[in-house]
């Protein structure tokens, strides 16, 4: 989901629908010490037409445009004013792409198997596809923090490419080394050793979803196993 103003989001699923909702300023009583929940229903709800399982949404204010991203490689555009849907543009690749991103300027960030690929949003062309320097680990969430493209993968690992440089962020102290941050194992069952021993693997979690704060110093990770026989999470805290 992503938020349009301070009242309404837009929803995608998995049932190819997008929802838009409104959530009133005075839906949870903050004097009250009881804890509380409220429930609302979508103001409309569409299909998103050409799409199998929409994976991922954005608002891009520059265009004051919303994007999804849609399973079966295809990127739609939906007018935020009216909530129609514009146009639908097949990907380059249709394996995997599961997450979605937009800079200030507009530009896209799209996350599948292999690669990111930026995209203009004017024209919904490809401009670069951003290799992710490590085969088989997918790309699972990404973000822009001004000219830094942020990248977590399903090997547990977030990588920075600056923009501007047009490469990965190296280290200070070796120019050869590609800046990585690693995560933690965080919660498997069944435990890691079972991974291990069993399917021939090391058990990483994948970065699912990440964001930084106000300032860009802090930057919070989450996530858990890629295989649908685990279960597991994880969360992190950068400085």
């Amino acid at each position: 989901m992503c938020w349009l103003d301070d009242e309404y989001l837009v929803s995608g699923s998995r049932d190819t629908k997008m929802a838009l909702w409104r959530v009133p300023p005075d839906i949870v009583d903050q004097k009250s010490e009881i804890p509380q929940h409220r429930t609302v229903l979508p103001v409309h709800v569409k299909e998103c037409k050409t799409a199998a399982k929409v994976r991922a949404i954005v608002f891009n204010k520059a265009y004051d445009e919303i994007a999804g991203l849609s399973l079966n490689g295809y990127i739609h555009i939906w007018s935020a004013e009216t909530f129609k849907q514009k146009l639908s543009r097949k990907l380059p690749s249709s394996q995997e792409n599961v997450c979605l991103a937009v800079q200030d300027n507009g530009l896209y960030a799209i996350g599948c198997r292999s690669y990111t690929l930026l995209m203009d949003c004017r024209t919904l062309q490809p401009i670069k596809k951003v290799s992710s320097r490590y085969s088989g680990c997918g790309i699972r969430s990404a973000s822009f923090q001004g000219n830094v493209l942020t990248i977590g993968t399903g090997l547990g690992m977030l990588m920075f490419y600056d923009l501007k440089a047009g490469k990965y962020l190296e280290s200070s102290i070796n120019s050869s080394r590609t800046v990585v941050l690693k995560a933690s194992k965080g919660y498997v069952f069944p435990d890691e050793e079972y991974v291990d021993n069993i399917q021939n693997v090391k058990y990483v979690p994948a970065i699912y979803t990440h964001c930084y704060d106000f300032s860009g110093t802090r930057l919070f990770t989450a996530g858990g196993p890629l295989p649908a026989t685990l279960t597991g999470n994880y969360a992190g805290l950068w400085q």
